[in-house]
């Protein structure tokens, strides 16, 4: 072969690669047709309504088609994960006319194309569920123009796979669609006419009807009630009923009337009534409730079943911490009636659950075998016994909160007495702070010093703390009834200290521009009274909660008008 022949061949070859290199990259841009879920159907404005499932996370371009004109809309951007496309025709839309959608994904390699049939041939259309439970679905035809029509059922609104599709004929008006294949739910119902063109080869969606529905089956009657009756309760359980979203319970001191709503939306089938009266009987029935949307649908009560509450022990009261004869700490409390045995429960202050600590039928406890450096909290619970039942109390004690080893001296008062602590002074200053005893303290404090008052009232005056506590009672058995800061005598005027009595009273000292109210004596001039006020009435030195009187004990007004009115004369004043 020749050179010319040559240069021929090579020159051959070289267009035929160029032509093959084309075709490639042509194909390569082709996007595929592909068959994800749809729905698709024109409104009752004449848009182009497609819902579908996506196909593609850069988002979409489409372009749609007259087929019979052949003109186009201008391509348009959709954005990614949207799931729905609705398209106004515009000017390009026609009556009975053929449009072509074409979907594309922004990478150009996949699209989906939907043809629509425009035209109003529905003039209503319902859904409604039968006594059955099955569904029925009604509409009017105004013109033949599809050759079928598609009930479709979802669970979502732009969700893109079908619960229950039927198709029927273009003379059917309803369809029916069969309890056993449907959920409790709210359905979006579409009803969309079809036709098919091109030799019967392509479908055509036509006008579409959009209607959300609720299906709610009735649920059955509940079976298998049971009452246990329990100290001050009942527990109910029940069997399950299928398709029920909850079930209310309802409660009567009667058999076959008076019932009352005990519980509303119980999701579980047991529950425990408290609050009942130990003796008396009651009777409780239970119904399943479905709900779906907004629709509720009540099934049908069970029988009624009984249950006879027990007498049993009430709460123990009276729980305390003592000493017992080995000088231990121990736990006392109050017998209580109806109770055969107590259980002692305790847990770590740290912990979130009690344990069950002692099961003893006396009335007191030691606590000697708790750790002693660690912090408890204890109670006490009452249990009946009834042949072979066993009751617990519905309300255990108050709870005891106790680390042992502050308990060791013999007299607990004492121990808590011992916390209380005089004025003290360093030259010309007094010593003195702002924080506060507990009520416990101060309780403990005056009933073991074991001080006593002619009338029901004892005030105990803490220079320390700089308050003012008011008990009432009597020797060793005072409670606090009321507190408040006051203002004693100076590091240079003392109140005086020691156990004193009310006196006489006066309604206040009068200057000439200041004055003192409620004036109640506990010795000699000294006396509970206001801060100084001028004349108008407005204070003239605020100072209270540190010494800052002449030996009085300075109040605020609302508290000395409280010992002006309410303390009567011999009541004991304790100054410490």
């Amino acid at each position: 072969m020749n050179k010319k022949h040559l240069g021929i061949v090579a020159l051959f070859i070289l267009c035929f690669s160029f032509a093959l290199a084309g075709k490639s990259a042509q194909a390569a841009t082709t996007p595929q047709e592909t068959s994800v879920s749809k729905i698709a159907y024109v409104d009752a404005s004449g848009r182009l309504v497609l819902k579908f499932a996506d196909f593609s996370d850069a988002g979409y371009t489409y372009t749609v088609t007259n087929e019979k004109t052949g003109a186009k809309t201008d391509t348009a951007q959709l954005a990614s994960k949207k799931g729905v496309l609705t398209v106004s025709l515009g000017q390009l839309y026609s009556a009975k006319t053929g449009y072509k959608l074409i979907l594309t994904s922004k990478d150009n390699t996949k699209k989906l194309t939907v043809h629509y049939y425009t035209g109003k041939a529905l003039g209503s259309y319902s859904i409604k569920q039968k006594s059955n439970d099955s569904v029925k679905a009604s509409w009017t035809v105004s013109d033949k123009i599809y050759t079928r029509y598609s009930l479709e059922l979802y669970l979502g609104g732009n969700s893109t796979v079908a619960q229950k599709r039927i198709s029927v004929g273009k003379t059917a008006a309803s369809a029916s669609i069969a309890s056993s294949s449907l959920k409790n739910a709210r359905y979006y119902t579409y009803l969309i006419g079809q036709t098919t063109l091109n030799n019967n080869k392509t479908v055509y969606y036509g006008q579409g009807m959009l209607k959300t529905f609720d299906y709610v089956k009735k649920p059955a009657k509940v079976k298998g009630v049971k009452a246990v009756p329990n100290a001050n309760a009942a527990k109910l359980s029940w069997n399950a009923v299928s398709n029920a979203s909850y079930y209310t319970v309802y409660k009567s001191t009667k058999s076959s009337s008076g019932y009352k709503v005990a519980k509303s939306k119980c999701t579980s089938t047991s529950l425990k009534i408290k609050g009942l009266t130990g003796g008396k009987k009651y009777y409780f029935k239970v119904v399943a409730v479905s709900q779906a949307g907004g629709k509720t649908v009540i099934g049908t009560q069970s029988n009624a079943v009984l249950a006879k509450i027990p007498v049993v022990a009430g709460q123990v009261r009276n729980v305390q911490l003592s000493f017992d004869s080995k000088k231990n700490l121990a736990l006392t409390w109050s017998r209580t009636a109806k109770a055969t045995s107590y259980h002692i429960l305790y847990k770590k202050a740290a912990d979130s659950k009690y344990k069950i600590l002692i099961k003893t039928k006396k009335s007191n406890y030691s606590l000697a075998k708790l750790k002693a450096d660690t912090k408890y909290n204890i109670k006490v619970q009452a249990v009946t016994r009834i042949g072979n039942k066993v009751y617990l109390s519905s309300k255990t004690s108050k709870v005891i909160t106790v680390t042992p080893r502050q308990y060791r001296d013999k007299n607990y008062n004492k121990l808590l007495a011992s916390q209380v602590r005089s004025i003290g002074y360093v030259g010309n200053k007094c010593i003195y702070t702002t924080k506060k005893y507990s009520t416990e303290v101060k309780t403990a404090f005056v009933n073991y010093k074991g001080y006593s008052s002619k009338t029901k009232y004892l005030i105990w005056i803490s220079h320390y703390t700089q308050q003012v506590s008011i008990f009432e009672g009597s020797k060793g058995k005072w409670k606090m009834i009321r507190t408040f800061i006051c203002a004693t005598g100076t590091a240079k005027n003392h109140s005086p200290r020691g156990v004193f009595k009310i006196t006489y009273k006066e309604k206040g000292w009068f200057y000439t521009s200041t004055k003192e109210l409620y004036v109640t004596h506990y010795k000699g001039r000294n006396s509970f009274h206001t801060r100084p006020l001028w004349n108008n009435g407005s204070v003239q030195n605020p100072t209270i909660g540190k010494p800052a009187s002449h030996g009085c004990v300075r109040c605020y007004n609302q508290d000395a008008k409280y010992i002006y009115d309410k303390m009567p004369i011999g009541t004991t004043v304790v100054s410490y």
